[in-house]
């Protein structure tokens, strides 16, 4: 959004995997491609991918935010068509001084947005970060939401909270055990007056009904048939978002709206804070072995999961009291 802001003439070409196409849209300037990699595999389809993108050009500059060996060898194929090419830097030696078991080196590293920022500042298109909200919710988004709420019956009144919770996330290292994830909905139920909404994928579903105990006033927001974008609708619409280190706590503070962020094997200052709430939108305990992935996508040594074990429902609770300056009802 700053880019497209500073420069509304620039039209921008996104190209991602399809399934992350929807975080983009309604993105003024900004065409967004999905791409399928399962049709591109080896140099064959590679090339065919180049071969792809490049009809959507012609392209002034070449934007690579990945800096993967696929998205290295495709500006590489730009610029031998004299189309410069500007690379992220990920800062993967600082992340991999984070991981190490002896002699770890924990500091705060530069945000990934911040890291975006600069390569478009490289690239020739400086610009500053405005204040939020830093993405939108388009009118389909808004009406999936009112049909979703109209259908439960409910309706925003007086001081009742409406509070969101992703119990879960795209790697398994990185979610809160179910039983405490099944406590801290019975508790912000007892302690609040507040309507509280679960969000996960279909497939899901079954591991969000266990969660939801058939509580009265918890809602299950599943599977819906616009995905991502109707999540965001109902996620406008709430006092708070509860979730692991996963989209739909990134999405809710791009929202500029509270969150709580529980983090174990990752950690925010590898770069993958919710933005702008890194601090006061993450719950953690301070452990040594921390962080021992960057994406969650590895196994604990330590093989007791203490990152999480560690966190107790009671934490979120003392945290949503000071987010929202509220106070339980008991």
């Amino acid at each position: 959004m700053a880019v497209v802001t500073k420069y509304p003439k620039a039209q921008i070409n996104l190209i991602t995997r399809g399934n992350y196409a929807p975080f983009f849209f309604n993105i003024p300037n900004v065409h967004v491609t999905g791409i399928n990699l399962r049709k591109f595999k080896g140099i064959i389809g590679l090339w065919n991918l180049y071969k792809e993108i490049n009809k959507l050009g012609p392209f002034d500059v070449v934007v690579d935010l990945h800096s993967s060996l696929r998205s290295n060898i495709l500006s590489f194929l730009f610029k031998l068509k004299k189309v410069p090419s500007f690379r992220i830097n990920k800062g993967r030696k600082e992340k991999n001084l984070q991981l190490k078991r002896k002699n770890k080196v924990l500091v705060k590293l530069d945000h990934t947005v911040d890291r975006y920022l600069r390569v478009f500042e490289k690239a020739g298109f400086p610009a500053t970060i405005r204040k939020g909200p830093w993405i939108n919710v388009d009118s389909d988004s808004k009406i999936y939401a009112s049909e979703f709420f109209k259908s439960q019956g409910l309706s925003k009144k007086g001081d009742n909270l409406w509070i969101g919770f992703a119990p879960f996330a795209g790697h398994a290292l990185k979610e809160w055990p179910i039983y405490k994830s099944m406590n801290l909905v019975k508790l912000i139920l007892r302690e609040f007056n507040a309507r509280l909404f679960l969000l996960g994928s279909g497939a899901e579903l079954d591991r969000l009904k266990q969660i939801h105990q058939g509580l009265e006033n918890c809602y299950i927001v599943a599977g819906g048939k616009m995905g991502i974008k109707g999540d965001l609708g109902i996620m406008e619409k709430l006092d708070l978002m509860i979730g692991m280190d996963s989209s739909n706590v990134h999405l809710m503070a791009l929202l500029k709206k509270p969150v709580i962020g529980i983090y174990g094997t990752t950690h925010p200052y590898s770069g993958f804070g919710p933005f702008g709430q890194e601090d006061i939108g993450v719950v953690q305990v301070d452990l040594p072995c921390r962080p021992c992935s960057i994406y969650g996508n590895r196994t604990c040594y330590r093989k007791d999961f203490a990152c999480m074990e560690l966190i107790d429902p009671q934490d979120i609770i003392k945290r949503i009291q000071v987010i929202l300056n509220v106070n339980t009802l008991w």
